[in-house]
C-alpha cells in the first residue's frame, strides 16, 4: 500500500503545479521555439520537469526510510532540478550541462555507494579505483540518452514509464522496497505529466524533466541490478534501459564516422527516421514503444542467462532496427505508400462503404447498443451480488438520476462518472473461465465486436469525439503485459483477462459519450437498468 501511495502522491503534486508553472513558464523564458532539428511548430512551455521533480521527491521524503543512500539520490535530484531548470532558461552551452549532471552522478556515487562493481564476463568485483569512473561515465551517458530520446511528443516520458515499471516490478520480486517506492514515485510524476504532452504537446518536460528521467533510471537500474538483485547478468540494464541507449550509441557512432562532433546536433535519432520514412507522430511514439517493450521482455524472460548469449541478443535486436532503417533509406521505402489500402479493389471497396456512411454508422450504432447491453448482461449474469455492491448501486442510483433530471453545468461529468463505476463493477461482476457456462463465450464476442466497432468508429470517423493518443497506447500496452507476467503474484489469477475487458469497456463507453447528448440514451436506459438489477439483487 506504501508504494501506491508513493504514486499517487507524486502523481497529484505534479498534476496540481503543472497549471501555474505553464504560466511561469513565459515569465522565465522557459519556451521552446520551433526550429529546422524540431519537429513542433509553435512555442510551447518546457517547464514539465519541474512538476515532475518536484511530486517524486516530495512524495519520497514524506514515504522513505530515509537513509544515507536516498538522501544522496535526493540530493541528486534537486542537482539535476537546478541546473535543468537554469537550461531551459538560458540554454546552456554543454560544457555547463555536464558540470551539473557530474556533480548529481558524484554525490550519488561517492555519498549514496550506487556503484557498478560487476560487468560482462568478469568474474567478482572490480577494484572502486575502475568502478567509480566508470560508473560515472556510464551514469552522465544514460542522463544524455534520454534527454537526447526527447524528440516527439510523450517520447520520453512513455518510454521511461515503461522502463521504470519493469525496474519496480523486478525490484519488488527481489524485495527492494526503497527501489520499489522511488520507482513509483517517479511512475506517478510522469503519469502526472504525459496527458499534457501527447500529440499535439501543451507542455514540454524540457531539460529538467529529461535529465531528471536519465538519472533517475540509471541510478534505479544501477542499485537494482548491484545490490537488490545482484545475481542477474550485468548485461541486463542495457535491456531495460532499452532504446534510448541504443539510439544514442548509434546516432554518436554515425556522427563520430563522418567526422563530426559526436555532440552535434542533428536530425539522424531513430524517431527521426520514422518520421522520414512515412511514420506520422502517432505510429513513431507506439513504434517506439512497442521496441521498448520487446527489449523490456527480454530483459524480464531472461534476467539469469549468460552474458555472452544476452549480447548475441542485444547485437542482433540492434543489427535488425538499425537494418531496417538502411533498407528503407536506400530503397526510398515509405510507410503510407505501401499501405493495403492502395490495393485498387480494397481502396474502392473502402471508398464506398465510407461513401454511404456505413464505416461510421453501423460502428456507431453497435456501440450505442452493445456497451449498454453488456452492463446490463454483467449484473444479471453475475453469480453472486454482495450487499455494499448494492448499496453503492444505491447512491450511484440517485447521482444519476438527479443528474438527469436536474440539468446542471456538472450533470453529464456526474453520469460520466457513473458509467465509469458501473464499468468497474460489470468487469468485476462478469463470471471469467467458469467452465459450464453457456453465456461465456458470448460475452467473449460481444468485446470482440465492441472491438472491431471502436476501432473502425476512431479510424473512419471525422468527428472529433475521440481521439487515441500516445499515452493511451501505453496505458494498454502496461494493462494488458504487467498483469499477465508469470511472476505478478496477484490475488485473482484472471487479473490480466479482467484488466483487457475494462479498458475496452472504459474506451467504447467514452467513445459512445462523446456523441451528442440525446445520442446515448440507450446508454443512459443500460446503465439505470443495471443498477436497479443490482439493488434488486444485493438488498
Amino acid at each position: 500500500m506504501l508504494f501506491i501511495f508513493a504514486f499517487i502522491i507524486s502523481l497529484v503534486v505534479t498534476m496540481i503545479l503543472i497549471p501555474p508553472v505553464m504560466k511561469w513558464a513565459d515569465k522565465i523564458g522557459a519556451i521552446d521555439l520551433p526550429d529546422a532539428r524540431k519537429v513542433h511548430t509553435q512555442a510551447i512551455p518546457r517547464v514539465g520537469g519541474i512538476a515532475m521533480v518536484a511530486g517524486s521527491v516530495l512524495s519520497v521524503l514524506l514515504l522513505a526510510d530515509l537513509n544515507q543512500q536516498v538522501i544522496a539520490i535526493l540530493v541528486g535530484f534537486l542537482v539535476i532540478w537546478g541546473f535543468g531548470l537554469w537550461d531551459d532558461k538560458c540554454d546552456l552551452n554543454y560544457k555547463v550541462k555536464f558540470l551539473g549532471q557530474l556533480l548529481a552522478v558524484v554525490i550519488v556515487v561517492t555519498w549514496g555507494d550506487v556503484i557498478v562493481r560487476t560487468f560482462p564476463f568478469i568474474d567478482g568485483h572490480i577494484p572502486d579505483y575502475l568502478a567509480i569512473p566508470l560508473t560515472i561515465f556510464a551514469l552522465v551517458g544514460i542522463t544524455n540518452a534520454i534527454n537526447l530520446s526527447d524528440g516527439l511528443d510523450g517520447l520520453a516520458g512513455g518510454t521511461s514509464l515503461i522502463t521504470i515499471s519493469i525496474i519496480a516490478l523486478l525490484a519488488y520480486d527481489a524485495g527492494g522496497e526503497m527501489v520499489v517506492l522511488i520507482s513509483m514515485a517517479v511512475a506517478g510524476s510522469i503519469l502526472g505529466f504525459l496527458r499534457h504532452n501527447t500529440h499535439p504537446a501543451r507542455l514540454f518536460m524540457g531539460d529538467t524533466g529529461s535529465q531528471f528521467l536519465g538519472f533517475s533510471l540509471g541510478v534505479l537500474v544501477i542499485v537494482l541490478s548491484q545490490s537488490v538483485n545482484s545475481a542477474m547478468s550485468p548485461i541486463i540494464p542495457l535491456f531495460i534501459l532499452g532504446l534510448p541507449i541504443l539510439d544514442t550509441m548509434a546516432v554518436m557512432g554515425q556522427r563520430i564516422y563522418e567526422k563530426r562532433s559526436p555532440f552535434s546536433p542533428d536530425k539522424n535519432h531513430i524517431h527521426h527516421k520514422l518520421l522520414d520514412i512515412g511514420f506520422d507522430q502517432y505510429e513513431a511514439v507506439f513504434i517506439i514503444y512497442i521496441l521498448q517493450s520487446a527489449l523490456i521482455a527480454v530483459a524480464y524472460f531472461m534476467l539469469y542467462e549468460s552474458d555472452s548469449i544476452l549480447v548475441l541478443i542485444y547485437v542482433a535486436i540492434s543489427v535488425f532496427v538499425l537494418g531496417a532503417f538502411h533498407c528503407a533509406r536506400i530503397t526510398s521505402w515509405k510507410f503510407h505508400a505501401n499501405d493495403l489500402a492502395e490495393s485498387a479493389l480494397l481502396k474502392t471497396l473502402i471508398r464506398f462503404l465510407r461513401d454511404k456512411g456505413w464505416l461510421t454508422t453501423v460502428p456507431t450504432l453497435v456501440l450505442k447498443m452493445l456497451v449498454p447491453l453488456l452492463l446490463v448482461l454483467s449484473v444479471i449474469l453475475a453469480i453472486d451480488v454482495k450487499q455494499d455492491m448494492a448499496v453503492l448501486a444505491v447512491f450511484l442510483l440517485i447521482v444519476l438520476l438527479g443528474s438527469v433530471l436536474i440539468r446542471t453545468s456538472i450533470s453529464i461529468i456526474l453520469e460520466k462518472a457513473v458509467v465509469y463505476v458501473i464499468a468497474v463493477m460489470a468487469i468485476y461482476l462478469l463470471p471469467v473461465n467458469e467452465t459450464g457456462l453457456v453465456y461465456s463465450n458470448i460475452i467473449n464476442w460481444i468485446f470482440i465486436v465492441l472491438v472491431i466497432a471502436f476501432s473502425l468508429r476512431v479510424y473512419f470517423s471525422h468527428e472529433k469525439t475521440f481521439q487515441i493518443t500516445p499515452l493511451d497506447y501505453l496505458v494498454i500496452i502496461l494493462v494488458i503485459i504487467v498483469p499477465n507476467l508469470p511472476e505478478v503474484h496477484l490475488e485473482d489469477s484472471d487479473m490480466g483477462e479482467m484488466a483487457v475487458k475494462l479498458i475496452i469497456l472504459f474506451y467504447t463507453s467514452e467513445a459512445v459519450m462523446g456523441l451528442k447528448k440525446n445520442s446515448w440514451n440507450l446508454l443512459r436506459i443500460g446503465t439505470l437498468t443495471a443498477l436497479s438489477i443490482l439493488v434488486i439483487r444485493g438488498l
